[in-house]
């Protein structure tokens, strides 16, 4: 078994690189790796580090990955859901939501909920988060 990174630079789909590792992996080290790969790929090119957006998804969406990024913009997708539990984030649940988002094909609606000063990770860093919630289902989940 095996993990893998892979860089690669949206609307070109030029890659960047491709880092792996056996078993579980190096995540921080591959992440520090594609970053250095999207830093020279952007320094390449005469591009400040502001004009690239970084999406981390799977394994990388911690809070502790959040030092690593610095000078990048970033989107993640959390697996920490501890971030649920920080009280101006159950504040603001308990609020309408912000909108409503809906995939024709699946017909499932998601709440979006925006908390746009969050603390985040070790360094409590100030983050924009975005909670989508939907009505549970009558089987679990496998997912």
């Amino acid at each position: 078994m095996r993990t893998r990174t892979v860089v690669s630079q949206a609307h070109s789909y030029h890659w960047l690189g491709s880092f792996g590792n056996s078993g579980n992996g190096l995540y921080r080290e591959e992440l520090r790796r594609a970053l250095s790969a999207i830093g020279g790929y952007l320094q390449a090119h005469h591009l400040a580090p502001t004009s690239a957006l970084v999406r981390l998804d799977g394994q990388d969406g911690t809070g502790a990955v959040i030092a690593d990024l610095a000078g990048f913009l970033f989107v993640m997708r959390g697996k920490d859901y501890s971030v649920l539990d920080r009280p101006e984030v159950q504040s603001r649940l308990h609020l309408p939501a912000d909108q409503q988002f809906s995939r024709s094909e699946s017909g499932l609606v998601r709440q979006l909920y925006d908390c746009p000063d969050v603390a985040v990770g070790p360094e409590g860093v100030r983050c924009r988060v975005v909670v989508a919630t939907h009505p549970a289902g009558e089987k679990k989940s496998r997912i």
